[in-house]
């Protein structure tokens, strides 16, 4: 597999990143500009249907972020793969003590590399390789108030 441009992995790295971070930090605004706005985008949270569409997939995100007893996450082991404007970084998400791998599939437009899929689902533990030192610990200060609104919240044991 050919390892990407080092300007496209940081930047692609940099992206992935700040993903994770307007999750934690429950940004909308931060969360929006990251998503495709001319490539198609579809999301798949573990226990969810797919949202398929930049408006449905940016209204769960508003939900899952307006939800105040959403877990602290942290993003460990990103790897990139590259094919010209098309990148895929596969991570690990530990929410508590449970494991998710994720697939981010990156499309560059213009200049930026935006996010035009997020899939996460269960694994038993990260493989060999999810270093410790990447980890990146992104919100350990989320309350446990409940939100009861309609069926975009995630079903009852889901992790986003």
């Amino acid at each position: 597999m050919p390892t990407p441009p080092p300007d496209d992995e940081t930047a692609l790295l940099d992206t992935n990143a700040a993903f994770y971070r307007a999750f934690a930090s429950r940004d909308v605004t931060a969360m929006e500009e990251l998503w495709a706005k001319k490539a198609p985008v579809v999301c798949i949270h573990p226990g969810w249907p797919p949202l398929m569409g930049r408006e449905a997939v940016l209204e769960g995100w508003r939900r899952i972020l307006s939800n105040p007893s959403q877990p602290a996450l942290q993003m460990m082991g990103p790897r990139v793969t590259l094919w010209g404007d098309v990148a895929l970084v596969i991570c690990f998400e530990k929410v508590e003590d449970q494991y998710l791998i994720a697939s981010n599939l990156f499309v560059r437009e213009g200049k930026a590399w935006r996010l035009s899929h997020h899939q996460a689902g269960p694994v038993a533990t990260p493989p060999t390789g999810a270093n410790d030192d990447e980890d990146q610990d992104l919100d350990d200060d989320l309350d446990d108030e409940d939100d009861d609104d309609d069926d975009l919240d995630p079903p009852s044991g889901t992790i986003h």
